[in-house]
């Protein structure tokens, strides 16, 4: 599957999923990955009262056409499986973010990523200079 084939939008003002992901997709996303797999009934019993069970085959549905989601008919019942774990999600839609805003962008692009190490803990700080220097060694042919 192409990384994140299933997103096609990156919402600035948003928090954590719902950036790429509508509220209610994102609150599905994180039933499903949190319990690896997962009925509709389950993901309304997580999401609690007021659910609508219609609603949310519907949604995930839609995930499984996008690609997001995978599902398996078990027992007359289809059980929802994520096509990739929290993390290679969340590291594609990074991968996919900081690239188009390197190509489209290059330098200010660069140098607002720069900046914005200012709020980054030093631990990040000092995993990011390895991480660079490793890139570096790399290119080099080391």
């Amino acid at each position: 599957m192409d990384d994140n084939a299933g997103v096609q939008t990156f919402r600035l003002n948003n928090k954590g999923l719902a950036r790429v992901f509508g509220e209610l997709e994102a609150s599905i996303m994180e039933a499903v990955w949190d319990r690896g797999a997962a009925t509709v009934q389950d993901v309304c019993d997580a999401l609690g009262d007021g659910t609508n069970y219609k609603t949310i085959t519907t949604v995930m549905n839609r995930l499984v056409k996008k690609g997001i989601l995978k599902r398996t008919l078990m027992a007359r019942c289809f059980v929802y499986k994520p096509s990739q774990s929290r993390d290679e999600f969340a590291n594609g839609v990074a991968h996919s973010v900081v690239s188009g805003l390197l190509q489209d962008f290059g330098e200010p692009a660069l140098a607002q990523f720069i900046d914005a190490i200012d709020d980054v803990e030093p631990s990040q700080l000092e995993r990011l200079q390895r991480l660079i220097e490793q890139k570096t060694s790399k290119v080099r042919g080391g």
